[in-house]
């Protein structure tokens, strides 16, 4: 966000604070099935759609630092690593040796000068070539020219390492991301660094998870001894590009920009800023440090999560800005998201399929997760549903979908 629209959002957010009522999202109440949270089906659909034919966020371009730096999928349904070579260039591969299909590269992160397959010992360099065949008197007529890695598309952008799983297939992505990239411009995320990511698996489905970040009438109760002293009065206001979605939350001293000329707000010291980045990661800019959150399906109600950490190396120097960083990462990992938002997550799913309803009603503050919904489920492609099929219904039509 240039000065410019930061300063208008926060004119729009103390204006919503004085009605004490959140921007309009769809203005209507909508009723959401459960089975999208349920149905094998439409997650293949999810998987074949949504997972396959838009980029995927790697991570942030941090963890690359050198050539030789890679980085490994969080995925196993898309095996992949990227890696820094000597020219400066990331790329990506899928991460299988081009002789028996094992995978070359184990750990998360690293740094190599060739990746070695541990099955024969086929070496690969950092621009996917195919360096050496071992025994290569037993392989008579095979080229290593064509052996390389089987290489897919990769850019860096907006501080961020992007994958794409069509090879030959080219990445834009301030084209994809529209005005949101120029955000992650302005708000400088290239100059973080990453302090810690974490992998877990949750007992829950993707989108459910998602959706607990995607409204703020769930924060006076389920984080009422945590966020919600920082968010009282909160309200949110949002903007769309594509089936991107941005949202600020007040924080409970925007008030306090009174005390201060409009050319001196900047709005990370007044609101949280949030971005659904279609399909699977959330996006956190809060006034000193970043999480990038994203999910990876593993079946309708299990979903592998990371959580990746970025801040500014100078706003945390020596061992007791590390220390501060440490509690910040275990209040926001811990605390907020496992023990509250995730935990309540799964609570959900496990009820799912024992009945009571076959739909979740969704009030007017609750229109951004019918809106996310809407972008996924429109561009559903598959047998069963045609793209463009409705997420929602509205529940002033009296029907369940």
């Amino acid at each position: 966000m240039q000065h410019a629209e930061q300063v208008d959002m926060l004119k729009r957010l103390l204006a919503l604070r004085e009605t004490r009522r959140d921007e309009k999202m769809l203005d209507e109440v909508v009723r959401l099935p459960v089975t999208k949270y349920t149905d094998e089906a439409l997650l293949e659909q999810e998987i074949a759609s949504a997972f396959s034919q838009y980029p995927l966020i790697a991570g942030h371009a941090s963890a690359l630092a050198e050539p030789g730096a890679y980085l490994t999928s969080d995925w196993d349904q898309f095996p992949y690593f990227v890696v820094r070579g000597e020219d400066g260039r990331v790329r990506a591969f899928y991460n299988q040796c081009r002789h028996r299909g094992a995978r070359l590269a184990e750990a998360p992160a690293g740094t190599v000068k060739n990746f070695v397959c541990p099955f024969h010992g086929w070496v690969y360099g950092l621009d996917g070539a195919l360096k050496g065949i071992t025994r290569a008197h037993d392989f008579p007529g095979v080229n290593p020219c064509d052996y390389g890695l089987v290489e897919l598309p990769a850019t860096e952008a907006g501080g961020l390492v992007w994958v794409g799983r069509t090879p030959g297939a080219t990445l834009d992505i301030p084209g994809f991301l529209g005005a949101f990239h120029e955000d992650l411009v302005n708000f400088d995320v290239a100059s973080l660094v990453q302090y810690k990511k974490t992998k877990v698996v949750k007992e829950a489905n993707w989108k459910l998870l998602i959706k607990t970040y995607l409204e703020g009438y769930h924060v006076p109760y389920l984080h009422r001894d945590t966020l919600a002293a920082a968010f009282k009065r909160g309200v949110i206001a949002h903007d769309s590009d594509g089936p991107h979605i941005r949202l600020s939350a007040a924080r409970t001293n925007i008030g306090e920009t009174a005390l201060k000329p409009e050319e001196e707000w900047r709005i990370l010291d007044y609101a949280s800023v949030y971005y659904t980045l279609f399909p699977n990661t959330f996006f956190i800019l809060h006034p000193d440090y970043v999480s990038i959150n994203t999910f990876w399906p593993l079946s309708p109600d299990r979903t592998i999560w990371t959580h990746e950490m970025l801040y500014r190396a100078e706003d945390f120097a020596g061992s007791a800005g590390q220390s501060a960083l440490e509690k910040r990462f275990r209040f926001t990992n811990d605390t907020v998201f496992d023990q509250e938002d995730f935990a309540i997550a799964e609570d959900v799913q496990r009820h799912l399929r024992h009945g009571g309803s076959d739909h979740h009603v969704l009030g007017l503050a609750e229109g951004l997760l019918a809106m996310f919904q809407s972008n996924i489920d429109e561009r559903l492609t598959g047998p069963g549903e045609a793209a463009g099929a409705s997420a929602t219904t509205p529940a002033t039509t009296g029907q369940h979908s």
